[in-house]
């Protein structure tokens, strides 16, 4: 489905009536509510937590004298409607709906009842395509992210531990005022990855101590006003082998060919091919152990997913990332990662240099 479709055909409309209508088309003439707070977000632009039933004027937000305030305070377009307990919200959802079947993106509030479908792809789906809105807020969550990168370049020095470039760097972001990302696949706020520690795609902050000859792989991803910027650079430490050159510069020409089919029209699986067949043509593309890239939102992790074998076509204004990497266990990791917006030709909102740059 052409879900950008959606944004031409509601110009005259608000982006919050723009993302509600496009959430009861995909509903197919069900109703909807929303009770994660990703979604709550979406409608609303309240992060927090309570539910969202959807109306094609306006979203009634339930939640509880906690949130309340400040969910009347940055509600759009809203209603807010409080009750006493977190365990009634789910009643009153059921109280502000009308009869018939009704999608929602989590039960666990709610009563077992064969009315309510399960669909959290839908709400995916609807979340694909960004609004003029969201790109803003991504374009300016990257360039902050630039902005710590330069900070981190100068304190990329051996001695330095995992935890001390992590803190400067999370010092950078909330002085610009970003705030951590909710990364399910790593404990740690950024990821710092040195030496062998960088041969795990996920690696978790520690105290070990840059070294000179180590790869340093960086994965920084901030929120900027709700939304995620990703980015991922390897830096040398000092001087590192002929061979680590060598295998920097096939990451980055893999990255690099995957850019340059990244538009609109192009299936997903493409994108990731063109990155692996140049791995391949190295013979490198087994020391890949994930796929080229993903979308990125309101959650770090979103559709489209940049996959082997995914047919699904890129449309404008998905934003997605690209990122292919070579992992040597018990040696180093090489990532390049870009954050860019889909088009007839793609625009990079990650910034910071992609060439091997050596510190120390």
């Amino acid at each position: 489905m052409d879900i950008s479709a959606w944004v031409s055909e509601g110009q005259n409309m608000t982006v919050y009536a723009q993302r509600r209508k496009r959430l009861l088309s995909l509903a197919k003439g069900r109703q909807v509510a929303a009770f994660t707070a990703p979604n709550l977000f979406y409608l609303t632009d309240f992060f927090g937590g309570g539910a969202a039933v959807v109306h094609p004027d306006k979203t009634v937000v339930v939640t509880t004298p906690l949130e309340a305030d400040r969910a009347a305070e940055v509600s759009k377009e809203a209603e807010v409607v409080v009750v006493k307990r977190w365990m009634d919200v789910g009643k009153e959802v059921e109280k502000q709906l009308g009869k018939g079947k009704v999608v929602v993106d989590d039960e666990s509030r709610l009563g077992r009842s064969k009315r309510f479908k399960v669909r959290p792809e839908m709400f995916l789906d609807a979340r694909r395509v960004k609004d003029e809105m969201e790109i803003g807020r991504l374009q300016k969550a990257c360039a902050l992210t630039d902005r710590a990168y330069e900070a981190l370049q100068q304190e990329m020095k051996p001695g330095k531990t995992e935890w001390e470039l992590a803190a400067g760097v999370m010092k950078v972001a909330l002085e610009a005022g970003m705030t951590p990302s909710n990364s399910d696949s790593s404990m740690g706020p950024v990821i710092i990855a040195s030496g062998p520690h960088g041969a795990y795609g996920h690696s978790e902050l520690s105290g070990r101590r840059l070294r000179d000859g180590d790869f340093v792989v960086a994965d920084l991803f901030f929120r900027y006003q709700g939304y995620n910027s990703d980015e991922t650079r390897t830096f040398a430490i000092g001087t590192v082998s002929g061979e680590m050159k060598k295998h920097y510069a096939v990451v980055k020409e893999a990255q690099e060919a995957a850019l340059a089919v990244a538009r609109e029209g192009t299936s997903c699986g493409r994108v990731n091919d063109a990155a692996v067949e140049v791995l391949k043509a190295h013979r490198m593309d087994r020391l890949l152990n994930h796929s080229v890239g993903h979308g990125v939102g309101i959650d770090i992790h979103e559709l489209p997913k940049i996959t082997k074998g995914d047919k699904e076509k890129l449309e404008k204004n998905e934003v997605i990332t690209d990122e292919p990497g070579v992992y040597l266990v018990g040696k180093y990791g090489i990532r390049i990662e870009d954050t860019l917006v889909v088009g007839k030709r793609p625009t990079v909102l990650t910034k910071f240099t992609k060439d091997l740059v050596a510190c120390g």
